[in-house]
């Protein structure tokens, strides 16, 4: 493709399409960037109404907060481009003058293909090493904006509920880990012997570290149950409080918690996260549906060439209304699939390749139906 492209470099006729199609795209993005900056500045002027660090500190947030926001602009405001200026050279019948000259409506498009092949690659970089590190750091100052502990990610006990993992012959289950305080509540191990009998089983409402690196737990409300080398029940011994050395301190199994939201993982903190579920035997499909995610994104650029290109080219009139409205459907129906597609993989209801690019794979169906029922 890239040798014909070479063979057939861009005319005149090219040129003034990807202008006025540039232009367009452009000023888009430029409104959709500002507006989400009010909306956001907006939004959480009241959570930072205590802020004791100055305003230096809150315009930073701004600073850094802002690329977040390219993940989610940038394909509107590209569908909407597309419709918009293909239905305008319709209501203007430069789309009839230019079929009638030989030339195909697929070969119309090819500057905004072109462009959205580039775009989707840079909006890959971009994404995986600005937009979602600054979402990070943009979060991190928030707390400080929020007058939060240093340690505020560490409370968050949504992301380290129901953790099941193992070492060796060790099977831990822990209901949520209280990091800030050194702390396992629901604590619950499994230890099995060489011919995988059942050796000993601890179980505690409360599992507390003497520190990170130390073997020693305190266990409050403890059952421990132990077995013969064969696997048959021994004895059950239960403690209000107990002191128990394990091979596996804090460090090791708050390694396993997950620090990130979704909107801060890049690739390739899904792929660490991944890689580490994986190998402590912890679920790990959500975080492999999120690498399929993140790789097929960007390839939206290119569906909503010929979704937006084709839809424009059957507008005639009222074209900035409808343009809007084909850009807000479009975005609104992907956005929809990805969510759904993530929640299937997360589930197992769907193979992570398939569930990280449910979008991607209707866009395409949708995309070569399009071309097949209107190519013109």
């Amino acid at each position: 493709m890239l040798l014909r492209f070479r063979r057939q470099p861009m005319d005149i006729l090219d040129r003034y399409i990807f202008r006025k199609f540039l232009a367009v795209f452009t000023t888009t993005l430029v409104l959709l960037f500002g507006l989400g900056t009010i909306v956001k500045i907006l939004d959480s002027l009241r959570d930072f109404e205590q802020n004791k660090h100055g305003t230096m500190l809150l315009v930073k947030y701004y600073a850094t907060v802002m690329p977040a926001y390219v993940p989610y602009i940038v394909p509107p405001s590209l569908v909407f481009s597309i419709a918009f200026t293909i239905s305008h050279f319709n209501r203007n019948f430069e789309i009839s003058v230019i079929l009638a000259a030989g030339r195909s409506f697929r070969r119309i498009l090819r500057p905004m293909l072109i462009f959205a092949i580039i775009l989707a690659c840079a909006f890959f970089l971009f994404n995986q090493y600005v937009a979602y590190p600054a979402a990070r750091r943009a979060t991190d100052i928030s707390y400080l904006l929020r007058n939060k502990a240093p340690d505020e990610r560490l409370r968050k006990y949504d992301k380290s509920n129901d953790m099941t993992l193992h070492f060796g012959q060790r099977y831990y289950t822990i209901g949520h880990g209280a990091w800030y305080n050194r702390e396992l509540h629901g604590f619950h191990l499994l230890e099995l012997g060489p011919q995988g009998n059942a050796m000993r089983m601890v179980e505690a409402e409360k599992a507390i570290a003497e520190n990170l690196r130390s073997h020693r737990w305190k266990l409050l409300n403890a059952r421990i149950t132990r077995f013969t080398p064969e696997g048959t029940y021994l004895q059950t011994e239960i403690y209000a409080e107990h002191e128990l050395e394990l091979p596996e301190n804090l460090h090791a199994i708050q390694n396993f918690y997950v620090d990130l939201d979704m909107e801060e993982r890049s690739i390739f903190d899904s792929y660490r996260f991944y890689r580490k579920r994986r190998e402590l035997g912890g679920s790990y499909e959500g975080f492999l549906t999120e690498v399929f995610w993140h790789a097929g994104y960007p390839l939206v650029c290119v569906f909503i060439v010929f979704i937006g290109g084709i839809i424009g080219g059957r507008m005639r009139r009222s074209g900035l209304a409808v343009s809007i409205s084909v850009a807000m459907l479009v975005t609104l129906a992907y956005y929809a699939l990805m969510y759904f597609g993530t929640a299937f993989g997360e589930t197992g209801m769907l193979p992570p390749a398939i569930a990280g690019n449910l979008a991607n794979m209707v866009a395409t169906a949708c995309s070569l139906w399009l071309h097949w029922q209107y190519d013109f």
